[in-house]
């Protein structure tokens, strides 16, 4: 009969006590799964605590006994923090439509995911402003602890934390800046913004809370559009965690479309 256990070699990053292995009759491996909290009150005010699940099985009984294992660990953690509504959700690639089913068996919804946007850009476009004592201005990076800080402010404001690898493949586009909004010498906001051929890329965006819905987010999306017309890009993408609905009705409202689903984020609220 297969068993389940805590892996014997550690998982980088992972508690051991969250982390799972299946073995078939013969001992040999035959899945794996792990949960990982994470709480971010600045992306997710709404439902801050979360329980992210990642699966690998190689059959439906190992899938069963690991989702068993994930779900009552969440639950387990979750009763540590009673007070904060929480999630729990797992990846799903849009073409694993198996996957997806069974997800949902184990009563999770199909109702969130990062959606890639996409603005046709204008000569023509109104420009949006800076607040009134404010100004845009590029975000200097002369030094190892300048991107240091970068990377520091983006994690502050991402589901998945980002690693200086991240940083290093951004520095490599054809096209890589970076963009604040400044009041004196306080960064209210940032945008990092790359290019390659004729598509620009959003690749991260913020206001600090206490600045928001001042028009800090449209003025940066605004500074970008000018810099890609300037060089002849008139295709500016992004990727949005539909979760979090401040930044969707942000690009919503900068006149993004949504084109497709990335990834497919199933969950259950609890």
């Amino acid at each position: 009969m297969p068993l389940i256990q805590h892996p014997s070699n550690a998982v980088l990053g992972i508690p051991p006590e969250n982390a799972f292995d299946v073995l078939d009759e013969t001992g040999m491996k035959c899945g794996s799964a792990a949960v990982v909290e994470f709480v971010n009150h600045n992306l997710l005010p709404e439902r801050p605590l979360n329980y992210y699940i990642s699966i690998n099985a190689m059959t439906e009984r190992a899938f069963d006994m690991l989702m068993g294992a994930v779900l009552s660990r969440s639950i387990q953690m979750r009763e540590q923090s009673p007070n904060l509504l929480a999630r729990i959700y797992a990846p799903c690639k849009p073409h694993e439509s198996g996957l997806l089913r069974n997800f949902q068996e184990f009563g999770f919804r199909n109702d969130d995911a990062i959606i890639r946007m996409r603005r046709i850009l204008s000569d023509s476009d109104r420009e949006a402003h800076p607040p009134v004592g404010c100004v845009i201005a590029p975000v200097i990076l002369q030094d190892q602890d300048d991107f240091n800080g970068l990377l520091q402010r983006a994690n502050t404001y991402s589901i998945i934390a980002k690693t200086n690898d991240w940083i290093y493949r951004l520095h490599q586009e054809q096209m890589f800046t970076v963009y604040g909004v400044w009041q004196d010498e306080r960064l209210l906001g940032e945008m990092i913004l790359t290019a390659y051929g004729a598509e620009g890329t959003i690749e991260m965006i913020y206001t600090r809370p206490e600045y928001r819905r001042r028009g800090i987010g449209s003025s940066l999306i605004s500074c970008a559009r000018q810099i890609l017309l300037q060089s002849g890009i008139r295709s500016m993408n992004v990727e949005v965690w539909r979760r979090n609905r401040p930044a969707m009705h942000l690009f919503e409202e900068n006149k993004f479309e949504s084109v497709s689903p990335v990834i497919l984020y199933p969950g259950i609220d609890v």
